[in-house]
């Protein structure tokens, strides 16, 4: 197929316009297909990192005015407000069997949206936003024991551990439920 040139002599305007928006229209080549890469959130969490989905991924921002909340379980650290929202801070660590240390004015939450429920995770340091190969993605290695590794999906290159944020976020063992 021969391309359109982009200016004729003796074309009129609209048809110059014409061709070049075919030229322009067409889809760029990629080598890669989309559908194979994944968007993600990676965060540190006791010196490993980790990362989630970025469809899951509402918002992050600094871990501040946390109100402890008396009775609940260990892995509820407790609440924030975040723009008039009370949104209840996870410790993951403590469901990936991790030493917990304390808190820091450096303690960043993120905020993990969908099916549902909404809730903070707490992370020491956010690292960015990365495009990962699904393909990469690798299985959970076998010395990863516990109820931690329910919450996993694998680890892509350069040990980013890969959380299923659709798991956490409808764990029964994550849900609070009230009870009288």
């Amino acid at each position: 197929m021969t391309e359109p040139a982009l200016f004729y002599e003796d074309q009129d305007d609209t048809e110059i316009l014409r061709d070049r928006a075919r030229i322009l229209a067409r889809p760029l080549e990629n080598k890669e297909k989309d559908e194979d890469k994944i968007e993600v959130l990676s965060f540190l969490l006791n010196g490993e990192r980790y990362a989630v989905s970025m469809e899951y991924v509402k918002e992050v921002t600094l871990l501040s005015q946390l109100t402890s909340l008396p009775g609940t379980p260990d892995f509820i650290l407790g609440i924030i407000s975040i723009r008039g929202r009370i949104i209840s801070v996870t410790d993951l660590r403590v469901f990936f069997n991790l030493p917990r240390k304390g808190l820091s004015d450096y303690n960043k939450i993120i905020v993990l949206s969908g099916e549902g429920m909404e809730f903070a995770i707490l992370a020491d340091q956010v690292d960015g936003v990365s495009w990962q190969n699904l393909d990469q993605l690798t299985p959970i290695p076998e010395t990863i024991k516990g109820i931690g590794k329910e919450f996993l999906s694998g680890v892509f290159p350069g040990t980013l551990i890969f959380i299923n944020a659709k798991v956490v976020l409808t764990h029964p063992g994550l849900v609070v439920v009230r009870t009288n």
